[in-house]
């Protein structure tokens, strides 16, 4: 039985060498047997037959010494660790694509197991574009929810330091190495995801960023969300990329609607045409995400009366939230339709709402939030 150091340096050598096809059979070993030690176990005839190729049981041989010393003293130089698909730290979203990375390589913060949504866009955005990133990504963190993007120039970046701002966590998913700086002029916000949040890559140490490594990226971003908001993008744009990669994946696509007339706001708006979301603020993003996202976000202190910017610990109270309007009330037959929520359980809702000072019933029967005080 290997020990845990050995199993250590197993899945950091297929991180190093397992790529393409192989890299493939690797994950569905790993995803079959549910463990680095159980898949190391396998039979050469077992192992063919879970992986499903011909000559997967050479990935089972233990891992030459050459070389894999220096590899593992870099690593933890960096604070860097390599983990596999069956590690319970792996997100589990991104285990669920058609091809899930088998060993990432992670810096920073052990990942939450907590709702993760994609915000990315232009490395050139304009003004509008970079402070509507701001804004949804630092009320995604305000509820507790993982922000993550590509640490690229733009919205990425913009996206990042907003969920940070908040005090929030954010993962950046790089094109190259851990120990590559780049973009080189993200030292500072470099230092602080590492303090905040963590950095993913399936690429070994070392690896300098070269263009074919980002659509490649892009799935590992859409592959750890629930939902990917794209907030500005031009026709052409990898951001682009990424939304392809989250429909493909059965994910949700989200879109902020920009100028008809503006470059930068193509690409969005045809995503809006073709039916993605229409996201205007954090709040159209946490109603499209289901029950289970919503019970574990972050629950608020009790707010003080009329604070419409909490969001109440009971999840079916958090998910009424979000379907009520400052101004425009709805009935309480519409509001059990869009949540889903019985009678009983809608009027419980109603009332934690109420008496928390989020929502408020209005004549005729309807209800509305809270307008926050100025």
């Amino acid at each position: 039985m290997p020990t845990m150091r050995m199993q250590a340096d197993i899945v950091l050598s297929w991180g190093l060498r397992v790529r393409g096809t192989r890299a493939r059979t690797l994950a569905r070993l790993l995803l079959a047997t549910g463990s680095v030690e159980k898949t190391l176990g396998l039979s050469p005839a077992e192992a063919v037959a879970l992986g499903g190729a011909p000559g997967c049981e050479e990935l089972l041989v233990p891992p030459s010494a050459d070389g894999l010393a220096a590899a593992r003293d870099g690593l933890g130089a960096l604070g860097g660790r390599a983990i596999a698909i069956c590690d319970p730290e792996y997100p589990a979203l991104l285990r669920e694509i058609a091809d899930p990375p088998p060993v990432l390589f992670v810096r920073g913060r052990t990942l939450s197991n907590v709702p993760v949504v994609g915000v990315v866009g232009s490395r050139r955005a304009t003004r509008t574009g970079l402070e509507a990133a701001r804004r949804l990504s630092a009320g995604l963190a305000r509820a507790g929810v993982v922000v993550v993007s590509g640490f690229a120039h733009g919205i990425d970046a913009a996206a990042h330091a907003a969920a940070l701002d908040e005090d929030g966590e954010t993962w950046g998913v790089l094109g190259c190495g851990l120990d590559v700086p780049y973009p080189a002029a993200h030292g500072r916000l470099r230092e602080r995801v590492l303090a905040g949040g963590a950095f993913l890559t399936e690429l070994p140490p070392g690896t300098q960023p070269e263009p074919w490594h980002f659509p490649a990226r892009n799935r590992i971003i859409a592959g750890c969300a629930r939902l990917v908001v794209v907030v500005e993008a031009a026709p052409r744009s990898g951001s682009l990329i990424t939304a392809r990669c989250a429909t493909e994946a059965g994910r949700d696509v989200g879109a902020v609607p920009g100028p008809v007339l503006g470059e930068q706001s193509a690409g969005t708006n045809a995503l809006l045409k073709d039916g993605a979301i229409l996201v205007r603020d954090a709040a159209d993003v946490l109603r499209e995400l289901p029950d289970a996202d919503l019970a574990r976000l972050r629950p608020a202190a009790r707010p003080e009366a009329g604070d419409a910017t909490a969001t109440p610990a009971d999840p079916d109270a958090a998910r009424v939230l979000l379907a009520l309007d400052a101004v425009e009330p709805r009935p309480a037959d519409e509001l059990a339709a869009v949540t889903g929520l019985s009678a009983a359980r809608l009027s419980a809702a109603l009332v934690l709402l109420e008496l928390e000072g989020l929502a408020e019933a209005l004549p005729g029967a309807l209800f509305a939030r809270k307008a926050p005080r100025a």
